[in-house]
């Protein structure tokens, strides 16, 4: 049986700490990725720069792209209902020498004092976790913390990728899921309800397709952990390889992100 999702559940996930080099290289891997270089492109055709800006993750675990931005210049901040995330988030952005505001709240109950807040929203994880009314709520809030103008980005796992489903059918069937209860999405679900949210732009952007076969690749998981059993504190960034795109990669790949701009303020 899956079980339901819960702070409980997630505390539980996030209870472990990986190594400061592990962290370093997670981190680069991420800014390597395509699906970071796209998210980027929506960023800077609306906002002139990263310093300054005001960045929520929500449901952000480590906070790994907050990080990014944080890096950049923009002030952010991790929401989280699992202590434990939080209690990583803390960990990760000390390592980095970064700040981040902590927020322990319920994206579905978000505190008043975040509404409108924000120029830029993220998750990355999240909104698969949840059906029926509470999917839209979820996607909701994100439109909600923003400034007129502000962005969204939601990444979702593909329910069209084969890999991707091939390795959450053998996970669940062998007990070794442990993401509790995921309904991934459709491109056609996401442009869906973007639009039924009323955002003024509606987008739709992803991973690398390619990437998408580490799922069922033995030889590449490997490669992996031989990698960040190997990193010492000289580990450079720059030796990792920008992630290719393909033309299938916003059907195919694993991550799904929907972008949305929050309409402005009419005057």
């Amino acid at each position: 049986m899956i079980p339901k999702n819960t702070p409980a559940l997630w505390d539980e996930l996030w209870k472990d700490s990986p190594s400061l080099q592990q962290d370093l290289y997670l981190l680069a891997k991420e800014e390597h990725s395509i699906r970071w270089r796209r998210i980027q492109l929506q960023i800077l055709r609306n906002f002139a720069g990263y310093r300054g800006l005001k960045v929520i993750e929500i449901g952000a675990g480590a906070g790994t792209y907050a990080a990014m931005l944080a890096k950049r210049g923009a002030e952010v901040t991790l929401l989280d209902y699992s202590q434990n995330a939080l209690n990583r988030g803390q960990e990760f952005f000390a390592r980095l020498g970064l700040h981040a505001d902590l927020c322990g709240a319920d994206a579905l109950a978000l505190p008043e004092d975040l509404r409108g807040k924000f120029d830029i929203a993220l998750s990355f994880g999240l909104n698969e976790h949840f059906e029926g009314e509470q999917r839209q709520q979820i996607a909701a809030a994100h439109l909600e913390v923003l400034k007129p103008g502000g962005l969204a980005f939601i990444s979702v796992p593909n329910k069209l990728c084969p890999p991707y489903r091939l390795f959450k059918f053998a996970a669940q069937r062998t007990g070794k899921w442990k993401f509790g209860e995921e309904y991934p999405f459709t491109r056609m679900e996401l442009e869906a309800l973007g639009n039924q949210l009323g955002a003024a732009e509606v987008s739709i952007l992803a991973d690398s397709f390619i990437t998408s076969f580490d799922f069922i690749n033995p030889f590449k998981a490997l490669a992996v952990v031989r990698n960040l059993l190997r990193l010492r504190d000289d580990f450079d960034p720059a030796k990792l390889r920008p992630e290719r795109g393909t033309p299938v990669d916003s059907y195919l790949s694993y991550a799904l992100v929907l972008g949305m701009k929050k309409a402005t303020v009419n005057t």
